[in-house]
């Protein structure tokens, strides 16, 4: 469970979060205006930011960034043990998403790229997981194939993932939980059967 205590987080005069607070556990979609902290709140969960507050989570942590930031002169293989993977975890995983591991990042399409993101940050499994727009830019039959690809990944892990994302479809396809964020707090928060496109869409056209 990641759990956000009392954040604070400002950027100059703009002030994001005032006393935030909320727990996360599963598969959870963030979604929201652009600009109203979404990616924030991610790098807070990473501590990748300054912020007031505590946030607590469960074992590792790996991101997901809306680039692949791979390191381009190390095969792709080789990107996957610069995080502690061992070649034959690393060649297994690269399997899995049907990547060949001596290829360079150069060498990548966009989509298979975005595969090996996902490769990289469940190697280790387990943990906490963090993904923004993971599935951006992708066509339609791409975004469906890597987002069995996440499921099956997800269910082999069993951690906990925080995922932003601007799409319904997305969120309802892959989250058990949706928030929509508005003014640093969360004003929907929808599970279960509340957890439908169409309801998902009438929260954010009210924003």
């Amino acid at each position: 469970m990641m759990k956000f205590k009392n954040i604070v987080k400002r950027f100059g005069d703009k002030t994001v979060y005032d006393g935030f607070s909320a727990n996360f556990d599963g598969i959870t979609a963030v979604l929201g205006r652009s600009g109203c902290g979404k990616t924030t709140l991610l790098n807070i969960a990473a501590k990748l930011t300054d912020y007031e507050g505590s946030v607590e989570v469960i074992g590792e942590t790996s991101y997901i960034f809306q680039q692949p930031r791979l390191v381009k002169n190390l095969t792709v293989s080789e990107n996957l043990t610069l995080i502690g993977a061992d070649k034959a975890q690393a060649e297994k995983m690269l399997k899995e998403v049907g990547v060949d591991g001596g290829l360079y990042p150069k060498q990548l399409s966009g989509g298979m790229a975005d595969r090996v993101s996902l490769a990289r940050a469940f190697v280790r499994g387990g943990g906490t997981l963090l993904m923004d727009e993971p599935f951006r830019g992708l066509d339609i039959g791409l975004k469906s194939r890597i987002m069995e690809l996440f499921k099956k990944l997800y269910g082999n892990s069993g951690g906990d993932v925080l995922f932003v994302t601007h799409s319904p479809f997305e969120a309802c396809s892959l989250a058990d939980r949706a928030v929509v964020l508005e003014g640093g707090e969360i004003i929907a928060d929808l599970i279960g059967e509340e957890l439908r496109e169409d309801r998902l869409v009438e929260v954010l056209k009210a924003l």
